[in-house]
């Protein structure tokens, strides 16, 4: 990212007003990088850790200027500037070489140095090979640099994609920046295939906790699938190293851990932060695990209590009463053994009227759910009750847990099953303690 401190700055300005004008002057690696109308390109530094690791493992180079005076001049003014005299990719280049000036012998060994660069200077032809020569002139391998560069929708992905592979065959690492903001998606991500993805801050700083929490871990699953590691950017506070931890990212930057300095972090300083989120984090699994066992267990004991009967030749009602009448039972239902309902589903005490808006997929009894990870986990352990993960219901808007189990009947395997009303009965998770 190009500033910790508040909004990115665009690579298009619009309506902002910029010092006419930036008169350029770059001299050779091993001398001073400035503007000429006396602003000095500077390097302030912020670590990026490892969560596994619970140590440093990089530092992010950030742009900042310098006046005559000393005062410090942020990244949004000085390439506001360079936008406007039509010198973007220059200064962008400029800022290259004075990172690898100003950072390149303060890095300590086996950490990486993460430099920003504009789209287009990323997909200049040849440019991957003359970065290469100066980051081995400034005294560091190319492995030791990751190149960071927005993956913005007006970059053609093609472009892109061939500068990812320009940049990895010199020995650089390639992370794409502030994924989850703006036109980043998927489908491109996975067509780029960088090594590092930075999770934009708006991922873990969403306005609903739920969706934030549901949707971090899913993402950070597939990326991992996708062969890429995976920062989280914007760590303000415990709250967002513990969605962190609990998504399995692999490195975190933000605020949290300091702010960006001219100065390496104090070794081992943010050490403590994470052995208490993963303390806590511990403690939380197995009061979840608990919590999750006690409440699930009188709906357990019904449905093995509910299978025995059926596979003694019971009714579906008289085999189900008992469960059904629990406070958190949607509905029971019954599969064949291609997964299909043999017999009508019965509705529970916390069933609701199906809402109009979902009818075209309130009627389960002619779908086929052999597909499903409860009735494959059922038929995989006969004869014991298994328990789905939470999820969404595809007959209904309901938050549910699918408990199942695999059983024969008149000599035929069938599977029965309860779903669960999730929402409500993590409700009553506190009063369990």
């Amino acid at each position: 990212m190009r500033s910790s401190a508040g909004a990115r700055f665009p690579y298009a300005l619009a309506g902002r007003r910029a010092a006419p004008g930036l008169h350029v002057r770059l001299n050779v690696l091993t001398r001073q990088t400035e503007v000429v109308d006396g602003i000095a390109l500077r390097t302030h530094l912020q670590p990026i850790y490892s969560l596994p690791h619970q140590r440093e493992v990089g530092y992010e180079a950030l742009l900042r200027g310098e006046t005559g005076g000393g005062a410090l001049v942020g990244p949004f003014d000085l390439f506001g500037r360079a936008i406007v005299a039509g010198k973007l990719t220059e200064l962008d280049r400029m800022s290259h070489l004075a990172h690898l000036r100003n950072a390149a012998a303060m890095l300590p060994a086996a950490q990486w140095l993460f430099i920003n660069i504009n789209p287009a200077t990323f997909t200049k032809p040849g440019y991957a090979a003359r970065l290469a020569s100066a980051t081995r002139e400034a005294g560091l391998a190319p492995e030791r640099l990751v190149i960071e560069v927005l993956e913005s929708g007006g970059t053609d992905v093609e472009d892109i994609s061939r500068a990812t592979r320009a940049f990895r065959a010199q020995g650089f690492l390639v992370a794409v920046d502030d994924f989850g903001a703006g036109h980043s998606n998927i489908d491109r991500l996975i067509t780029l295939r960088p090594d590092i993805v930075k999770l934009d801050r708006s991922l873990v700083r969403a306005r609903s906790a739920h969706m934030r929490d549901a949707l971090m871990p899913k993402l950070v699953d597939l990326l991992h699938e996708s062969g890429m590691f995976v920062v989280a950017e914007g760590i303000e506070t415990g709250e967002d190293l513990m969605l962190a931890a609990r998504s399995n990212v692999d490195f975190v930057q933000g605020y949290l851990f300091g702010m960006p300095s001219a100065q390496l972090a104090e070794r081992g300083a943010a050490t403590p932060l994470f052995e208490d989120v993963f303390d806590a984090l511990a403690q939380m699994r197995r009061t979840e695990r608990l919590a999750g066992d006690l409440l699930l267990l009188p709906y357990r004991a019904g449905l093995t209590q509910a299978a025995r009967r059926f596979a003694s030749g019971a009714t579906t009602e008289s085999a189900c009463a008992d469960l059904l009448a629990l406070p958190c039972t949607l509905s029971c239902f019954f599969l064949d053994q291609n997964g299909r309902e043999f017999l009508p589903g019965l509705a529970g005490s916390a069933a609701i009227a199906p809402s109009e808006r979902f009818a075209p997929i309130a009627d389960p009894s002619t779908g086929r759910w052999d597909n499903r990870p409860y009735f494959v986990d059922a038929h995989a352990k006969p004869q014991q009750v298994v328990t789905s993960a939470p999820y969404l219901s595809v007959t209904g808007t309901s938050l549910c847990v699918t408990l199942t189990v695999a059983m024969q009947r008149a000599g035929k395997p069938v599977v029965i099953g309860a779903d669960l009303d999730w929402r409500r009965l993590s409700q009553a998770a506190p009063s369990v303690f």
